[in-house]
Formats: C-alpha cells, structure tokens, sequence
C-alpha cells in the first residue's frame, strides 16, 4: 500500500472558486454542504489530501446541482499536507497511520453520515480522491450507513478493499493511477457488480479532478465534468 509516486511530487495549482454551499461546525468540526436540504440522495465527500481546495468545492458544487446533498468534513482540521510532507516519507507515513488513517477519522464519517440522515436523506454514497478513495472504500466495507462509493484517481487501494466492499464502486483512474483492473474484477462478481464500473483517463495526471487540476484548460475540464456526470449518474442508480 502506497501513495501514487505523482501524489508526492505534483504541486495543487492555484485557482480561486466562491463555493455556493454553506460552512457549518458541529461538536467544534467544520463541514461544507451544499445541496437541496432533505434530498433522498446525499454524498459524503472526501476530498485529497490538500484539503479545502477551490477544486474540491467546485466538484462538490457541481455534484448536487445534479440533485444530490453533499457534504464535505474537514477531516484534515484545517491541516492539510504541504509537499514538505509529500517528500518526506517517514512524515507521511505517520500521516498515513495516524490522523490520515481510516481508524482516526472513522467517526467524523458516521457523524456526517448521521448529520444527512438528520436531514431526511436517507439513502448516501462516498466520493473518494487520492487518499480520500482509500477511507471511502473503507467506510464501505463496514457498517457506516452508506451504500457506494466513487473512486476518483485513488491512491493506496489493496485488493482487501474491493474483497470487503458490501456495495457498488464506480473507479475512476488516471494515467499515474494502477489499473486496478483484477482488484476491480473482485466487486463485478459481487451481487451489486453489475452496478459498478470503470473508466481510465489516460490523458490526465493523478489530481486532476482535485487540488492539481488545471480548471482553466478545456480539455481538463471536458473530462472533470464526465467524472461528475458520471458519479452523479452512478449514484442515481445505486443509491435507489
């Protein structure tokens, strides 16, 4: 298990977006939601491991205009990773094994969950960058109230993950990404498999839905919009 080698050496670029969601705190942890309040279908969002990104908030935005609640947790507390970190592997991994991990932020997750289900929205999914796939896949495998998960240039993903799934993946990887394509074939012979899909952007770099992608080229942006109708589209049907 291991971060994607452009996950470590690739800057977020600079990008400026006004979010047309709300910021709220509760139990002293920040969330943004956007989204029509009480929507049948609600999104937990993991965003990379840059954080509050302007990207994020635009794909997040972008997400619920199709008809979803989604919420984004700070689950980095307002300390995301500085490419110091990226470069310094004993730095990262105490980030990997310690307030990055699944066990650390495992309970901010329920409590989003159960802020959207406070809400009236009763049937949520995960959206997973980078490292956030890795958490997402891992949320899915246990009991945490939510029924699929997107998959977006992931990082750090085992065979483990898709073996414990107990519902629908939508993966989506780039040029920099493993294929994953045997891991993936464990969750098409599952039940739900014929709910999950894959789809490979060979022309693009790891992050380029997130904190390293470059909304100004139209190219970069034809295929961050195929990624949210395709998660969109994805959870219309697996969160019925």
């Amino acid at each position: 298990m291991s971060f994607v080698s452009a996950c470590c050496n690739t800057p977020p670029v600079q990008a400026e977006y006004t979010p047309t969601g709300e910021t709220i705190e509760q139990d002293g942890l920040k969330y943004y939601i956007v989204g029509d309040k009480g929507a049948s279908q609600g999104v937990v969002f993991w965003y990379d491991i840059f954080g509050f990104h302007p990207n994020a908030y635009q794909v997040a935005d972008k997400i619920a205009h199709a008809g979803l609640r989604v919420m984004i947790p700070d689950f980095l507390r307002g300390n995301p990773l500085t490419m110091a970190v990226l470069s310094d592997r004993p730095a990262l991994m105490e980030f990997v094994t310690g307030r990055g991990s699944w066990d650390f932020n495992r309970e901010m997750f329920k409590q989003a969950v159960s802020v959207l289900q406070g809400e009236g929205t009763a049937n949520i999914g995960a959206v997973g960058f980078c490292w956030g796939a890795k958490l997402a896949i891992q949320a899915l495998g246990e009991n945490c109230g939510i029924k699929s998960v997107s998959l977006v240039h992931p990082s750090m993903l085992e065979l483990k993950d898709f073996e414990q799934a107990q519902g629908p993946v939508l993966l989506l990887t780039s040029k920099d990404d493993p294929e994953l394509n045997e891991e993936f074939a464990v969750v098409k012979a599952k039940p739900f498999g014929q709910l999950s899909y894959q789809e490979r952007y060979n022309d693009r770099i790891h992050g380029f839905c997130g904190a390293r992608g470059d909304f100004t080229d139209p190219e970069v942006v034809r295929d961050v919009n195929r990624v949210i109708q395709l998660t969109a589209g994805f959870f219309r049907e697996s969160l019925k």
